[in-house]
C-alpha cells in the first residue's frame, strides 16, 4: 500500500514537472520571436515581456515539487549524511516539517488571497499595454504550494518506507 501511495505521487509530481519543464521552450521561442519582431519588423511584440515572465513563474512554481521530490533541495547535509535512516525519517518528520509547514502556510495563505484577491477586481497587466490576466500567473504560488505540499509527503513516505523496510524495498 505504502509503494502504489508513493508511486501515484511520484507519477502525479513528475508528470507535472515533465510538461512544466518544456515552460523552458516556450519561453526561449517567445524571447527569439520578440527579438526578431523588434530587429526584423521594428517593433516590439506588448505581450512579450509578460508571457515569458509569468512561463518562469509557473516553471519555478510548478517545477519546484518536482525538484523537491527529486531530493534536490537545499538541506545541510554535513551532519544529516551519516545518521541511519530512522533518525533521518524521524529528524524530517518532526524538525523538517515544523520548518517546512511554517514555510508553506506562509505561501498558501499570502498566495491564496494575493491570487483571489486578483481575480475578483479583474486585475490586468499593466505593462505592454495588452491587458492579460494577472490573477493566473498569481495563482501559481498557492497551487505550486499545494504541490509543494505533495512533494513533501511523498518524501517522508519515501523516507519511513526506507527506515522501515530498507531501501531494498523501493
Amino acid at each position: 500500500m505504502l509503494n502504489t501511495i508513493i508511486n501515484l505521487l511520484e507519477r502525479l509530481i513528475t508528470g507535472i514537472g515533465r510538461v512544466v519543464a518544456l515552460f523552458v521552450l516556450a519561453i526561449i521561442a517567445i524571447m527569439i520571436y520578440e527579438m526578431f519582431s523588434r530587429a526584423v519588423l521594428g517593433r516590439s511584440v506588448r505581450w512579450a515581456g509578460d508571457a515569458s515572465t509569468w512561463l518562469l513563474v509557473a516553471f519555478i512554481f510548478l517545477g519546484g515539487p518536482w525538484a523537491m521530490a527529486k531530493g534536490n533541495f537545499v538541506r545541510v547535509d554535513a551532519v544529516y549524511e551519516h545518521f541511519s535512516p530512522l533518525a533521518k525519517a524521524i529528524v524530517d518528520t518532526v524538525v523538517s516539517t515544523a520548518l517546512f509547514a511554517l514555510f508553506i502556510w506562509v505561501l498558501l495563505s499570502f498566495g491564496y488571497d494575493f491570487a483571489l484577491k486578483s481575480f475578483a477586481m479583474g486585475e490586468r497587466s499593466a505593462t505592454g499595454g495588452w491587458g492579460g490576466p494577472v490573477w493566473l500567473p498569481k495563482a501559481m504560488l498557492p497551487i505550486g504550494a499545494a504541490l509543494l505540499v505533495l512533494a513533501w509527503i511523498l518524501n517522508l513516505l519515501r523516507g519511513w518506507r526506507d527506515a522501515l523496510y530498507g531501501q531494498e524495498a523501493a
